[in-house]
């Protein structure tokens, strides 16, 4: 009597497990379209934020006055390195137009006082000032209309104005 029970519940579990992938498959069909897609309109409806991200060396520096609210620094470096949106949102120059694509590499940027970022000093000890040659680190964001939404767009018209925040200066040369 047992084995023959083992064997009937051995049967019954088999034909439960072969049943759930059917069950499965047929409420499969009842989530579609239920998904996490927003449609063409409302994906375009907004420009997202690329990153803005540059690297360099210092050419010259105003430092921000603490005494007035505003920010009054200035940062000016000459450009070794940007990620893609930088080097695409025509904020820095073409060097080569001979070559495909934009070549910043020697590029001069001026980060102006009226965008308002924090500057971060980094290694500076006592009386030390940043001086030319030390390394520039711009962060920032762009906003950029996907080209499925404006095709008929250049790539340098579909960014917007960049907005720096944060500017970083780490210090290079020997402490006096």
């Amino acid at each position: 009597m047992l084995k023959h029970s083992r064997t009937m519940v051995s049967l019954v579990a088999a034909g439960a497990l072969l049943a759930v992938p059917a069950i499965g498959q047929a409420t499969g069909n009842a989530n579609k379209g239920k998904g996490k897609s927003k449609g063409h309109a409302k994906s375009c409806a907004k420009a997202h934020k690329a990153p803005f991200i540059v690297g360099g060396t210092l050419v010259s520096v105003t430092l921000d006055d603490p005494a007035t609210p505003e920010n009054t620094g200035t940062v000016t470096l000459m450009v070794k390195s940007a990620n893609s949106h930088a080097r695409k949102s025509g904020d820095i120059d073409d060097q080569n137009l001979a070559k495909k694509g934009v070549q910043v590499k020697g590029a001069t940027l001026t980060i102006a006082a009226s965008d308002a970022y924090t500057l971060k000093l980094n290694g500076y000890e006592g009386s030390d000032t940043p001086s030319i040659g030390d390394r520039v680190k711009v962060h920032g964001k762009t906003p950029l209309i996907k080209s499925r939404c404006a095709p008929a767009m250049s790539t340098a018209d579909r960014y917007g104005v960049t907005d720096v925040r944060r500017v970083t200066i780490s210090d290079r040369d020997a402490d006096a």
